[in-house]
């Protein structure tokens, strides 16, 4: 009985520490993607100046032949956005794209600063009052930075 709990008890820790590592590697990752600038998705994305300087944040959706949550639950979410830019991203044909903004998981969806800094990065499937509170947060942040 005490052989079977000391398993127990280091499987535990194992999976704890996995998680934890998986956290933390996710933490860098978007502050690594949130720290770059327009420049850098410049050259990926075939877009001109006058687009990376919209008026409104957009977002980047990187998605993928096969990925079945991206065609039954976030493209419907994007679609409840209304008028808001996305651009959609292939993550196998952009995959210098991809790896620039650490996409591991389809969907992920990246709310971009008029700029063309990156906001907010969602591994996974993100709901849409969830980006309509992001790209608000973005709205307002470039009202603030404006006036």
């Amino acid at each position: 009985m005490s052989a079977q709990l000391w398993a127990l008890a280091v499987v535990g820790i194992v999976v704890l520490a996995a998680a934890g590592l998986e956290a933390l590697r996710a933490r860098r990752a978007r502050r690594r993607v949130l720290g770059a600038g327009p420049s850098d998705l410049a050259r990926y994305l075939p877009m001109n100046r006058e687009e990376l300087r919209a008026r409104d944040p957009y977002i980047l959706y990187f998605t993928g032949e096969g990925c079945t949550v991206c065609r039954t639950h976030q493209e419907p979410a994007l679609a409840r956005l209304g008028d808001v830019r996305v651009d959609k991203v292939d993550a196998v044909a952009e995959r210098g794209l991809a790896d620039r903004f650490h996409v591991y998981m389809l969907p992920t969806t990246v709310v971009m600063a008029a700029d063309g800094h990156a906001l907010h990065v969602n591994y996974g499937y993100a709901p849409a009052p969830k980006l309509e509170r992001q790209l608000a947060e973005a709205r307002r942040t470039a009202l603030t930075a404006t006036a």
